[in-house]
């Protein structure tokens, strides 16, 4: 596994205590991008998480949520997440 992949499992595993966590990368797919140079690594990742932290939360919240947890990844050349969320009953 690579650094990016390993710090955001580590940083929504310790904020989301979540019952379901997948991540993918998927920057190969999205290489050709303009705004991608070739050089740049982990830029891409889908990701599905299913959480109680997320009970009582819009889907907006629940993103909003995420992106503020992985916020310091997109200074650091994060680009995009392709995100599902989902709540669970306690």
């Amino acid at each position: 596994m690579n650094e990016r992949y390993l710090r955001i499992k580590s940083e929504l595993t310790k904020k989301l205590s979540p019952k379901i966590l997948k991540i993918r990368d998927d920057s190969a797919l999205h290489a050709t991008h303009g705004n991608v140079k070739k050089e740049d690594k982990e830029t891409h990742f889908y990701i599905k998480i299913a959480s109680t932290v997320f009970n009582n939360k819009s889907k907006i919240d629940m993103h909003k949520l995420v992106y503020k947890i992985l916020k310091a990844e997109f200074s650091r050349g994060l680009h995009a997440l392709e995100l599902e969320l989902n709540d669970v009953e306690k």
